[in-house]
C-alpha cells in the first residue's frame, strides 16, 4: 500500500446548527476501517461561510498531475511528524518547520488538483492549534467545544478557541491527517464536512498543529478573499486526470463555487466508459442527504466498484448530476480518468 492510500477508521462530529451561531456539535459516530491502517479519529467544524461569483475551470493535463503527484504529495505524506512537546507534562512544544511545511504542502495539492489557489499559512494562529492537538491527544477523544470538566488534560482557553474552528484527527497526524479528512470514510463522514473545508475556495490561510498522535487544522477564520480562483464546480475527484492512490474509496462529491445552487433535488449517475464514451457498466450509487453549514455546497455520493488502474491503464468514469436547482444550470456532467502516476 503506497503512503496515499493509508485509510483510517474515523468518527466525525456532524453539527445540525452553526458553531458560529455558538451551538455544540453532535455526537460522534462509528466508521469503517481498513484493516493494515492506522486507527484514527476525524471531527470536522461546522460554520456560516460563503462561497460566490468567479471561476477558473482550465483542466490540468497527465504530466502536470503526474508531476505534482511525485513532487508534491508523495514527499509530503513521506515527511515524519517532528514535535518538540509532551502529553505527560503538558509542554504544546513544536511541531517542526519541514512537519509543517509539509501539511501545508499536502493541504495545496489537494486544493491544486481542483484548480483553487492556494493557501498560506497562519503562524500565531497554528500556535493555538497546537494546544488543540495536544488538547485532544492528552484526553483522547475530540470535541469542537471542549469543557474543562469533560477535558481535564491540557485544558486551555487557547486550546479550546481553535477546537471550535479546526478539523480534528486523532491517530492521524501531519500530511497524513490530511490525507484522512480527504477520505472522509464511513457512515459518520457522509457530509464531507473535512473536504469540504479544505477545498473552501475563498480560504486565503489556514492554521496548523500536530503532535505524534492528533491533528488540529484550523479551517476557517483565518481569511478569506472575493478574489480567489473559483472554478464553477468542485468536484472530488477532480474532473480529468486524478490519482488512482487517492481516490476516496468512492465517496464522492460535488461543490457548487455558486451559493445559491441547491443540490436537495439532484440525481446522480456514474457510469464506466471507453475512451470514446461507450457505456461499460452504470454503476450503483447512494446519494447522501445534503449537510450544509461546511463550506460549499456539496452533494455526497458513494460510488460502488471503483477500480483502481495500475500500469498504463486508465479507468474513464462519467458522472453525471441532475435536478440542481438554483444556480441557473440545472445539470453538471464532468468526465474523472483514474490512473497510476507511479507508472
Amino acid at each position: 500500500m503506497s503512503p496515499a492510500r493509508t485509510r483510517v477508521l474515523a468518527l466525525v462530529l456532524v453539527s445540525s446548527t452553526l458553531l458560529a451561531a455558538g451551538a455544540l456539535p453532535a455526537s460522534a459516530a462509528p466508521v469503517r476501517s481498513s484493516a493494515s491502517a492506522p486507527r484514527a479519529l476525524v471531527a470536522a467544524p461546522a460554520a456560516t461561510d460563503v462561497a460566490a461569483s468567479g471561476t477558473s475551470d482550465r483542466m490540468p493535463t497527465k504530466a502536470w498531475v503526474t508531476n505534482l503527484y511525485r513532487t508534491r504529495i508523495v514527499p509530503a505524506l513521506g515527511t515524519r511528524v517532528s514535535w518538540s512537546g509532551s502529553v505527560s507534562s503538558c509542554s504544546m512544544g513544536r511541531e517542526s518547520d519541514a512537519s509543517r511545511a509539509a501539511t501545508l504542502r499536502m493541504v495545496n495539492s489537494m486544493r491544486m488538483l481542483v484548480q483553487l489557489s492556494t493557501v498560506k499559512l497562519d503562524t500565531t494562529a497554528s500556535n493555538k492549534a497546537q494546544k488543540a492537538a495536544l488538547l485532544m491527544d492528552a484526553n483522547g477523544k475530540l470535541s469542537h467545544s471542549p469543557s474543562q470538566s469533560d477535558f481535564p488534560r491540557c485544558w486551555s482557553p487557547a486550546a479550546k478557541e481553535a477546537a471550535g474552528s479546526s478539523n480534528l484527527a486523532l491517530g492521524a497526524t501531519g500530511s497524513k491527517a490530511i490525507a484522512a479528512y480527504m477520505d472522509e470514510p464511513g457512515d459518520g463522514n457522509t457530509a464531507a464536512g473535512h473536504r469540504r473545508w479544505i477545498l473552501n475556495p475563498a480560504t486565503t490561510h489556514i492554521a496548523t498543529g500536530s503532535t505524534g498522535n492528533a491533528n488540529a487544522l484550523t479551517v476557517f477564520g483565518l481569511g478569506t478573499s472575493a478574489n480567489a480562483a473559483r472554478p464553477g464546480w468542485i468536484e472530488w475527484p477532480a474532473r480529468g486526470w486524478f490519482p488512482q492512490q487517492i481516490e476516496p474509496d468512492g465517496r464522492w462529491s460535488l461543490s457548487s463555487s455558486n451559493g445559491a445552487v441547491s443540490f436537495d433535488k439532484a440525481a446522480v449517475k456514474v457510469q464506466r466508459v471507453t475512451t470514446d464514451g461507450k457505456v461499460v457498466k452504470t454503476h450503483s450509487v447512494r446519494k447522501h442527504p445534503v449537510a450544509t453549514g461546511y463550506g460549499p455546497n456539496t452533494v455526497v455520493f458513494d460510488v460502488s466498484g471503483v477500480a483502481h488502474p495500475t500500469g498504463k491503464a486508465v479507468a474513464y468514469y462519467r458522472v453525471t448530476v441532475t435536478g440542481i436547482r438554483g444556480g441557473g444550470q440545472s445539470s453538471y456532467s464532468y468526465l474523472v480518468r483514474l490512473y497510476d502516476p507511479t507508472a
